[in-house]
């Protein structure tokens, strides 16, 4: 009896050390499991962190550059070998001196087309007056389309150079029908310039047409004949400007400050509603200056780019310390506008982000020591109209804004395109880590319920176990 006793005793002090085993077992796992989970996500905020910045890893004093995003893809030299683009896709390719690269581009009787490109020099390089990069469309009949010209304009002003050019329906009377269309970049050097490749980021977008019978509307009349007035009302916001397109920084109305070093170019990008306009002023303030005989003719800049990357108009100012400012007034947003004569007006045709680019020339290093303070003042004034009748969706070619885009612009840089692959990479990774976790648990309690089967006695029943829930698969195959 005693014995008994003992025995029993005995079995139940092992069973319930087994029990505190198997839930320390089970906490040891869970904990496991949340671990990975947790190291996973966190790396997804970590590496979302460096992602979203527009500023690279670089020591300090070091300026940001665009580093070219996209596919890689060869141009040709002449447009039989032209290898095809895709629309809403970015490509990079390089260029050398006195080089053409040739690019084949589909398009049909419908659909605006505009393919741009930008020349990504590298910082410190020699440039010239007269380097940069020519672009032009053609039709397979050898049709100009359309051409334009993005040259530095300014000795040693190292910074991304290009623009777009476009295929108009119901605008122009060629180029119309559809067919096979070239985008050719040719790059155009001075001797004493640096011989190296450039790097170039090329995209191409659709616009759709208008439906069937759709107005399209009057240029507003006057639009921008008046003198603007510089925004001075209303707290000064941070801001971060971007190195390129794809990061550019988000401001509406208001005032903005950053700080852009010597051989930088930041990008802001504001939301313009259908018969809204934009004016920007950039003000560069005064910075600790260390040689007060040093001149720089083109010492700051700022440029305008509608939402397909087309140059609209820069202004630059000299600068050797001392405060200066610049401005663009953009025409108020009309479809109507792509008829109009004056080309600074012509690019004003879609509601969309439009993006102001804040350089400073790099010989400005030699004037003043640091990054030199600047104050964006955006104004955007008008009411919004409706859309017009598009029959398709513009969104892909980036024509567009709504209510959202204006409240969320809050000046921080947006992420690069190539990060959302990593960061679903991790999401995936962190989800994964709660899963093996779960598979774990599963796999544990099915041992401890053979375990236990194994260890009854030959004369008592066991329990029939209820059957697997059907949420649960096998483990995954990594």
């Amino acid at each position: 009896m005693n014995r008994g006793s003992s025995g029993k005793r005995g079995a139940d002090t092992a069973a319930a050390g087994h029990g505190r085993s198997r839930a320390a077992g089970k906490r040891v796992l869970t904990a496991a499991g949340a671990l990975l989970a947790l190291a996973a996500l966190q790396g997804i905020q970590g590496g979302q962190a460096v992602a979203d910045g527009a500023t690279p890893t670089t020591g300090p004093g070091t300026p940001a550059t665009w580093q070219p995003q996209g596919t890689v893809l060869a141009g040709a030299a002449t447009t039989a070998d032209a290898p095809a683009m895709k629309p809403g896709v970015t490509y990079r390719d390089t260029i050398k001196v006195g080089e053409t690269r040739i690019y084949g581009i589909t398009l049909d009787a419908k659909s605006s087309a505009y393919a741009s490109a930008f020349a990504l020099p590298p910082p410190g390089g020699r440039v010239a007056y007269g380097d940069g990069i020519e672009l032009k469309l053609e039709g397979a009949d050898g049709d100009d389309c359309d051409s334009v010209d993005a040259h530095f304009q300014d000795d040693g002003a190292v910074r991304p150079v290009g623009s777009a050019v476009a295929r108009l329906i119901g605008v122009d009377s060629s180029c119309q029908e559809a067919n096979q269309y070239t985008l050719s970049v040719h790059r155009t050097s001075d001797g004493a310039s640096d011989p190296g490749a450039w790097p170039l980021e090329l995209r191409y977008v659709l616009e759709p047409a208008l439906k069937s019978g759709a107005a399209a509307g009057h240029a507003p009349e006057g639009a921008g004949t008046a003198s603007p007035t510089p925004l001075t009302s209303g707290t000064p916001q941070q801001a971060t400007g971007g190195t390129s397109f794809e990061s550019a920084a988000p401001v509406k109305t208001g005032i903005w400050k950053d700080k852009v070093l010597p051989g930088e170019t930041r990008f802001y990008k504001v939301p313009v509603d259908w018969g809204q306009q934009a004016t920007v002023f950039s003000d560069f303030s005064s910075a600790q200056v260390t040689d007060s005989s040093a001149y720089i003719g083109s010492g700051v800049r700022l440029a305008a780019y509608s939402p397909v990357r087309e140059l609209i108009d820069d202004q630059e100012h000299s600068y050797a310390g001392t405060p200066a400012s610049v401005h663009e007034q953009l025409a108020p947003v009309s479809y109507a506008n792509r008829a109009a004569d004056d080309t600074e007006v012509s690019r004003v045709r879609y509601a969309g982000w439009y993006y102001f680019a804040v350089t400073v020339h790099p010989d400005v290093a030699k004037a003043v020591s640091g990054p030199v303070p600047v104050t964006l003042r955006v104004d955007v004034t008008g009411d919004a109209q409706p859309a017009p009748a598009y029959a398709g969706d513009p969104k892909a070619a980036g024509i567009g804004v709504d209510a959202h885009d204006v409240s969320s612009a809050d000046g921080k840089p947006q992420s690069a395109s190539s990060s959302a692959g990593s960061t679903s990479a991790k999401r995936f990774l962190g989800f994964a880590a709660l899963g093996a976790g779960t598979v774990l648990l599963l796999a544990l309690a099915v041992w401890t319920v053979t375990a236990r089967r194994r260890a009854a006695p030959q004369d008592t029943v066991t329990q029939q176990l209820p059957p697997q829930s059907s949420g649960f698969g096998p483990p995954p195959s990594w």
